[in-house]
This record gives structure tokens, sequence and C-alpha cells, in this order.
């Protein structure tokens, strides 16, 4: 039987939200690569998972594992950021472990897999779209029950040339796959961001949905842009085994736009309701502004959900027009009066340095989110992703600075990291002190300050707290103290 070992790339916090940030990160669980592993399961073939990030684990410590493991096929996800990190990791595998063969997936290798396959000559094989499937064939072809040729979605060299192979069909039938193999993970050291979670008790993420079918320029489209559930029966009976298992007592109920359905959404929540969830487990779940209505938002809240993240991403009406939101800033405001109104809590998403967005307009950006006021607020910089429209235009239009994907960081004001994009006009240094300053000037404020001390129900919340009200502080002084050292220039008349 073919061995497998999946791994999670080792890209730390300090690297993704920088040193003042990383406290604040989150470590979830890789559920793409226990799909993976619960479909081989399933299918009677070995599997482990190797979590490097969550372990701190350094390319020798992989190594020793996977020497000890001694797989056949070995597995590595990849998004964007952690690209080089990956590229290196897969070097040092196939130098040591030369017979194992290697396959990639995720984000980063579906939008740019014949690229990825001519930069890394040590990958044998790049999946694009769907793995769950992919893999399980990939697997049969190399026990010799099954012709490469015959695996969909499958890229790979030969002969110095890149093969695709037929892309593979979206799963229609999201029950098919078994449920993800959590337990070949070390469920108790994952975390959700402050954010997202309620009080101190563990908070997992369930996939319910794939798919969206919005047009947004900012996002690849991954999983497709059909919308794909589970039956609220199988969702039901994963929140339940997590219940028994872990004794959870909130959740993240995870899709691309869970509110897009209503007629799912609907019965999901009476779903929620009749097996008694609603009284045992609080959920939060992401949406956008114009797939909800009062009668979603009451029943969502009776079946337990506490907080929605909304993608608001821009205050100019200008700028939503132009990433293709197609959402009106008056319906923006509407949305999040009901939502408050209804008594869910609020996280909105902002985003700054949009394409042709002026200085006066990140600004709007900015008081915007202070007048919707969700109780969180998250201000990122503009990344244009490979696989988005935003990539190809700007990429078209020659303004993408750099192709050094460890730089495509939306937190790159508070990691410090160079960005590949600036819009005209605009500068580097602008921007990245600009996103800090976006949380300066939402967080010091008195009603916000009031309110998070009014939401402290744990030693653990307050001490999360009290550190970020120490980080933006020390931040807000060293901006006075930069104010105070600039020359003052003066003028006596002439040009001196």
């Amino acid at each position: 039987m073919i061995k497998t070992v999946l791994i999670h790339p080792p890209l730390f916090l300090k690297e993704r939200y920088g040193k003042d940030l990383k406290n604040f990160g989150a470590y979830s669980e890789p559920l793409s690569l226990a799909y993976l592993a619960a479909v081989l399961k399933e299918n009677n073939y070995p599997v482990k998972i190797i979590d490097a990030a969550i372990f701190g684990f350094k390319p020798e410590d992989i190594i020793k594992k996977l020497k000890e493991e001694n797989p056949d096929l070995i597995g590595l996800t990849v998004l964007t950021p952690m690209y080089g990190i990956m590229r290196d990791l897969v070097r040092v595998i196939k130098a040591n472990l030369p017979n194992a063969k290697i396959v990639i997936g995720g984000a980063h290798a579906s939008a740019m897999p014949k690229e990825t396959l001519l930069d890394i000559p040590e990958i044998d094989y790049l999946c694009v779209g769907e793995g769950e499937e992919t893999i399980l064939e990939l697997a049969r072809f190399l026990e010799g029950k099954k012709r490469i040729e015959e695996v969909d979605g499958l890229w790979y060299c030969r002969g110095g040339q890149v093969v695709s192979n037929k892309p593979r069909a979206y799963i229609d039938n999201l029950d098919k796959i078994p449920f993800p193999a959590r337990d070949l993970l070390p469920m108790d050291r994952y975390t959700l961001t402050t954010s997202r979670t309620k009080g101190v008790a563990y908070c997992p993420t369930l996939i319910v949905a794939r798919g969206c079918p919005y047009d947004c320029s900012y996002c690849s489209h991954p999983f497709g842009r059909s919308f794909r559930h589970h039956s609220v029966s199988r969702i039901i009976s994963e929140v339940e085994e997590l219940i028994a298992r872990q004794n959870i007592r909130q959740m993240n109920l995870e899709a691309d736009t869970l509110t897009v359905n209503k007629s799912f959404l609907m019965e999901l929540c009476a779903g929620l309701i009749k097996a008694g969830i609603h009284k045992k487990v609080q959920w939060t779940c992401e949406s956008r502004i114009d797939t909800v209505d009062r009668e979603m938002l009451l029943a969502m809240k009776r079946a337990g959900c506490w907080q929605i993240s909304y993608g608001v991403e821009s205050g100019v009406q200008r700028l939503l027009d132009i990433i293709c939101k197609n959402e009106k800033l008056e319906t923006i405001e509407k949305v999040f009066k009901l939502t408050h109104q209804v008594g869910i809590t609020i996280r909105g998403f902002f985003m700054l340095g949009l394409p042709t967005e002026t200085r006066e307009e990140s600004w709007q950006t900015i008081n915007f989110a202070k007048k919707l006021d969700p109780f969180w607020a998250q201000f990122t910089l503009t990344i244009p992703y490979p696989g988005t429209p935003l990539f190809t235009r700007l990429r078209e239009q020659n303004q993408i600075r750099t192709f050094d994907w460890g730089y495509y960081n939306t937190w790159a004001g508070w990691s410090g990291k160079p960005l590949p994009y600036v819009p005209e006009g605009r500068t580097q240094k602008e921007l990245q002190e600009l996103q800090q300053k976006a949380l300066l000037r939402y967080y010091l404020r008195p009603k916000v300050l009031l309110r998070f001390l009014k939401n402290i129900n744990s030693i653990k919340t307050f001490l999360q707290y009290l550190l970020g009200f120490t980080v933006l502080v020390r931040k807000r002084i060293s901006f006075i103290f930069k104010g105070i050292r600039k020359p003052i220039l003066t003028s006596t008349g002439g040009n001196k």
C-alpha cells in the first residue's frame, strides 16, 4: 500500500503579522490536508499529517519525521505567502528522500501550475482544484492500478515539457467526502484570533460549503463559482462528533459566503435548533452584505450565531465599483444597523491601497469603518494574489513591483515586508504607516475602550485586551516622537 505523509509548511505568525501582532494571529487547523487524509484513510491507505507551523518545526525536524515514516508519497499545501518556504522544503525533501514522490496543491499551485513546476523541478506532481479525488487516484497510479493520464486535475513534467491532464470536475455532492481526519492533528493546539472567539473555550472550524458566485476582483475562486453545501444532516453529525470528542462550546462555520443560499441557511438554522445544538454551541461565520435580511438574521441568532464577519472593503463607492463588489454604501450601513438590532456582533473587513485609491479615499474608508462601528475592524493592505482578476489586470499593466511571493502579505504595515503593489501616486511607506494608523484611530477611541472593558469575562480575555492596548499605545507614542523629530522648515526669504 502507498504510504503518504501530508505537510503543512512552517509559515510562522511573526512572518505573517510582524513582531507586534504575532500574539494576535491564528494557527487554525489545516483542514484541506485533513480532508485528503480522510479520503486516503477511508480507502485503507496509511497516512500521517505533519503540521510544521504548529510545532515550530524547522526543515531538519521535518526531514527527521519523514525518515521515520519513510513514505512513498509526500504532499504539501501552499498558499502564496508560503511559496518560498515550500520551495526550499521541497528541495531538501527530494535531496534526503529521493525515492519519494512529491505532490503539491493549494491555492497558489492551482493559480500558477506551469510556473510552479518549471520553477521547482523537484516537484513530481501538482494538483489543480479540489484534491480529494485526485490524491486517491494518484495513490492508485503509484500502485500501478491506474494510468497517469487518467488522473484528472494533475499536472507534471514529461521530457522537459509541462503536461496537464483533463481538469478535475468540482465535487457536486460534498457529503461523499468523509469527515476531516482531525484525529491526525494536534487539535488542542489550534486557536482562532481573539476577534473570532467568545471567551476561552476552544473553537474549531467546520467547512460547510464551497464555492462563491460573486465577481470580487481580489478573489481567486479556488472552489469555483457554484455554491455547493453539505446536507444539514451531515453538518449536524459533524458538530455532534466534535461535541462528543472535544466538548466544544463554540465553532466557526466556514464557507466563502454562508448566506448566499437562503433556503439552505434557514434549513441549517432549523436543524441546529432541532438538534438542541444552539443551547450548547455558539458560532460565527462570514457573509456578504447583500445576502442577508431580517428573517435570516433572526434565525441565525436563534440558532446560536453570535458574530458575522462582513467584507466591506471600502468606504468609497467608486472603489467598490472598481473591485466589482456590487454593493452600495447605503446598503452596507443599513445591514450593519439591522445586524446590531438583532443582537449579532460584527467583525468588519476593510482594504487599504485599492487600485487608483487616493490618500484621502483611504481615510474615507477608515472613517466609514468608525461610522459603521463593528466590534472588530480589520484593515489589510491590498495584495494582488495570483489567480485573481486583480493580479491579471495589474500584471498586464506592469504595475506589480515584485513576484517574490513571500512579500504578498496583507499585514505588511506591521510585518515590514515590501509591498508587491502600490497605487500610482502613493508610496510604500505611506501605506504601511496608514495600516498602523488605521488600527490606532479605530481602537483608541473612548467608546471602543469602554466596550472592550464591558466584554471582559476572563483573565485570559483581560490579558489579551491589555496586550493589544499596550501594542497600540506604544505604536501611538512612536508616531508622536517621529513627528517631534521631523525638522521644522522655516522661510526667511529666498530659497534657503
